[in-house]
């Protein structure tokens, strides 16, 4: 059986109550996060972070679905799965959800994944298309114009909008780390006491070589590093997006991890992608980006919606059938 830990507190809206769980996989345990509402769940939502993000990214979710059951793993090599080892990868990714869906005896789930995720979320939904009512991708899931000659730590940078050395940056204190997100053009305007909670989540204490005490982000570089070479314009990619077999809604935001416009998909690669799958339906969502998409009340609303406008229009199929 999983292991459950009760929290309490901010992590919690006044409807739900969160905990957290270790899960058995490959070389270890993944965390995964659940919101779970006080009166019961009418639906399921598995929700899958960023590239260098944490199941604590979700947050803002539950006040704005506050119906669903909401769970949300540290995908492996980030949050307290970053101990887990390699190899990293999309297909690595896929099997650890399902790990989760089954250890938990999930069923007719909503996969909700946000950039990397978006691309596992897709993966899960071809591996196991009886488990899957809907497919919400929430600014990611098609492959990423990438030019040919690109250096490895360029690609790491064009995906997580800083360069990889900058990954392992070292913080005096949880404070310090705090302000270096509160001064990020994403967040200048968006931060808030949730931000302050997940800020601290992504780091962790040690003891520096001098025997001072720093906290660094706790994310895998190589694992970062792994996942980002699969998110271009790979056969793989174009593959999973093509045999999703279900409903799918593509959310994407305004501006790009720098808060500047276009966003990450320029207009022209997300219609061809629509051209290429037609049951792919896209909702671009205003005064958002990369980041707020998913870590503000109206990005999380945004999602929310697509989560209960796909349910509706399953019941009405349902019903028509």
């Amino acid at each position: 059986m999983p292991a459950t830990t009760s929290v309490r507190g901010s992590s919690s809206r006044p409807s739900s109550s969160y905990s957290t769980k270790d899960i058995a996989v490959r070389g270890g345990v993944l965390r995964v996060g659940e919101w779970v509402p006080e009166g019961g769940a009418t639906t399921v939502v598995v929700a899958l972070h960023s590239l260098d993000g944490a199941h604590l990214a979700w947050s803002w979710l539950p006040a704005q679905l506050p119906e669903a059951r909401i769970v949300a793993p540290d995908l492996r090599g980030r949050g307290q799965s970053a101990d887990l080892p390699g190899p990293y990868g999309i297909d690595e990714h896929v099997r650890d959800v399902l790990s989760v869906v089954d250890a938990l005896q999930l069923s007719e789930v909503t996969l909700v994944g946000h950039s990397l995720g978006a691309f596992v979320a897709l993966g899960v939904a071809a591996a196991r298309p009886g488990l899957v009512m809907q497919v919400v991708l929430v600014d990611g899931g098609l492959p990423l114009t990438v030019p040919l000659a690109l250096h490895p730590e360029d690609l790491i940078e064009l995906v997580c909008g800083r360069p990889a050395s900058r990954l392992d940056f070292a913080f005096a204190s949880r404070a310090s780390h705090r302000r270096f997100w509160q001064l990020h053009p994403a967040f200048a305007k968006d931060w808030s006491t949730q931000s302050d909670e997940y800020a601290d989540y992504l780091v962790d204490e040690r003891v520096a070589p001098d025997a001072s005490i720093e906290f660094r982000p706790i994310a895998s570089i190589p694992a970062i590093e792994a996942d980002s070479r699969e998110l271009s314009g790979t056969v793989g990619v174009r593959r999973r997006l093509l045999s999703a077999g279900c409903p799918t809604v593509l959310l994407t935001a305004a501006r790009d991890l720098s808060n500047q416009s276009p966003g990450i998909y320029s207009p022209r690669e997300v219609e061809l992608s629509a051209a290429e799958v037609p049951e792919l339906r896209v909702l671009p969502v205003e005064r958002v980006n990369h980041y707020t998409i998913v870590t503000s009340p109206r990005g999380a609303s945004a999602i929310a919606g697509e989560v209960r406008r796909g349910l509706r229009a399953r019941e009405v199929r349902l019903e028509a059938s």
